[in-house]
């Protein structure tokens, strides 16, 4: 057993950084190389693929990025495990296996599948698997026959044999995000299945660099500590058989590693902290302790972990009509009242029957955060943004022909931007569960192919500890409004029509004031146009941290959006700029 590993990322998602591969490769000692694919939308654009061409539906930009770093992987024994599998994992291990052998290296492929549920969607829905919306509780019902995707989030089993019986590259489909970071913490330090506390560390460690450069500087809300973004460092993970871990990234690259990146990577995307599943173990997000351990190092342990559950998260994705996005840039003075007439003008020309949905966005004044921007803000232009969807092609089609006529019949100082949009398809995204009996993953190495159902070792429902009693607060000084980004930091994300923003205060004595300022209710009211559910507050108080859970926010969610901000990014930085009060001696 290794005394430590080191464990890189080089993609955050398909279209990421081409030279971070090489970055990582050459830039210092790795052991395990991890690349993310995919997100939910990119299994439809892979699944429609693999429909023209049986041997397409995987990310082909992992192929030819490969090929320029085969060399240093072979020499320095490097181990890569990636999703990049998509929807046909085994093509893309196939079509590796081929460019590995043209350039005379021997280097072991394995990919792992079973996660596409297409083939057995039928026969699933007649055993009585309904598919229940994860938000709603609705079943699929008659969506079923508009379904294009449906992906099981299987776990790291497959992987970790995959590992025992010598592959050297792992191709996946649609493992979790994290997995391809389990499985080596696993393989190398031989945990047991049951090890919980130890899997929910390897799960916090996966998480936190799954999203590459999201960890080490990238979208972080106090982005002047950044030295500079240039040859951006892709994060590393230092893992030790106890389960506690350091965040770091190789020397003399781009960005910054500090318990801040560390803290709003950890706030990303999360829902109920005390809960984060996957499917090989529950973390609890509330229960580790996170401290600097020098420059560019942050050091993680005592994460604490449960058994699974019983069912696994399913990614269905389904045909939901079509959407068109047409723009016209709007010059001053006066851009704002200008857009209204035009706005007035094209859905008077086009008309608004026989549509599912439309909007007008002013961009550059009140696109992303609605009613929450600031109203005494005039621009000295906008991008005025037409967006609406449809159950047919040519029913949009008239609203991209209207688009251009308004440049000559109203108000001055108009251009069309990006000329005639295009009508394209439009995908709901539905997530859901499914028994983990209905679900076999596979692993083919060698020719050989071994099966697993999911339904394996202990599991059961979460347990949830309930939250510790609020901290008092001398409310006694004088006080002082000021926004919110003067006492944290915070960073919001997407899954489906939901939205998390996560907000970690600057020093520990900030945290009374933000559970006194920064409720469920002030959160609800500051959001109002664009969260039309229930807001969720969700503490970690082991970080000083709170999660915003906000349902019904995104206008359905995916490309079935309209809105400019269809995943809820921009969010976090609207709830900054919210006014509370703090008392004075504390900013003092």
């Amino acid at each position: 057993m290794k005394n430590s590993i080191i464990i890189a990322n080089a993609s955050g998602f398909w279209g990421d950084e081409a030279d971070a591969l090489r970055r990582q490769v050459t830039g210092g000692h790795i052991d395990y190389l991890t690349m993310d694919y995919l997100a939910e939308i990119t299994m439809i654009i892979l699944g429609r693929q693999m429909a023209k061409n049986p041997e397409a539906g995987y990310a082909r930009d992992f192929v030819s990025s490969m090929e320029t770093v085969l060399k240093e992987i072979n020499d320095k024994d490097i181990t890569v495990i990636t999703n990049a599998g998509g929807i046909n994992p085994g093509a893309c291990a196939e079509a590796l296996t081929k460019l590995i052998e043209s350039h005379g290296f021997d280097i072991p492929v394995a990919s792992v599948d079973g996660d596409n549920l297409i083939p057995n969607l039928d026969d699933l829905i007649s055993d009585g698997c309904d598919f229940r919306h994860l938000d709603t509780g609705e079943p699929l019902g008659e969506l079923a026959g508009k379904v294009e995707s449906a992906n099981a989030y299987i776990g790291a089993r497959p992987i970790v044999d995959a590992l025992k019986a010598g592959a050297k590259i792992v191709v996946t489909g649609r493992c979790y995000d994290a997995a391809s970071v389990v499985a080596p913490f696993i393989y190398e330090f031989d945990w047991s299945w049951e090890d919980y506390d130890k899997l929910a560390s390897a799960l916090l460690a996966g998480h936190l660099i799954e999203c590459g450069t999201q960890s080490t500087g990238g979208n972080y809300t106090r982005w002047n500590e950044v030295k500079s973004f240039i040859n951006m460092g892709y994060p590393l993970v230092e893992a030790f058989p106890d389960g506690s871990f350091i965040l770091t990234k190789h020397p003399d690259t781009g960005g910054l590693v500090s318990e801040r990146t560390a803290k709003e990577q950890i706030l990303y995307e999360i829902n109920d902290p005390r809960t984060y599943i996957s499917p090989d173990v529950i973390a609890d997000f509330t229960s580790f302790e996170l401290a600097g351990d020098g420059e560019n190092r942050v050091r993680i342990s005592g994460i604490k972990g449960q058994q699974p559950t019983s069912e696994l998260k399913v990614s269905v994705n389904y045909s939901a009509g079509f959407k068109v996005v047409g723009m016209l840039v709007v010059s001053g003075p006066d851009p704002v009242a200008k857009g209204r007439v035009f706005s007035e003008m094209l859905w008077d020309r086009a008309g608004t029957d026989n549509l599912i949905d439309y909007r007008t966005d002013f961009v550059g004044y009140s696109a992303c955060w609605g009613e929450s921007a600031a109203p005494d803000i005039e621009p000295n232009e906008i991008i005025l943004r037409f967006a609406a969807r449809a159950e047919t092609k040519e029913r949009l089609q008239i609203l991209s022909k209207e688009l251009a006529g308004l440049i000559l019949a109203g108000p001055p100082g108009v251009t069309v931007f990006g000329g005639r949009p295009a009508v394209m398809p439009a995908y709901g995204y539905w997530p859901a569960l499914i028994p983990r009996n209905k679900v076999t993953a596979r692993l083919n190495f060698n020719g050989n192919i071994t099966e697993y159902n999911c339904d394996m070792g202990p599991c059961g429902i979460p347990e949830r500890k309930p939250e510790a009693a609020l901290p008092e607060i001398d409310q006694q000084g004088e006080k002082i409004k000021v926004p919110l980004s003067q006492i944290a930091h915070a960073r919001s994300g997407d899954k489906g029509d939901l939205v998390n923003i996560g907000v970690a205060v600057l020093k520990p004595e900030f945290f009374p004031v933000l559970l006194r300022e920064v409720t469920e209710d002030k959160v609800q009211k500051l959001f109002t146009t664009n969260t039309h559910g229930k807001v969720t507050r969700y503490r970690l108080d082991n970080i000083h941290a709170v999660n915003f859970v906000l349902q019904n926010s995104l206008n359905g969610g995916g490309t079935v959006s309209l809105l400019l901000d269809n995943q809820g990014k921009t969010l976090s930085q609207a709830l900054l700029t919210m006014e509370i009060e703090v008392e004075a001696a504390l900013l003092d």
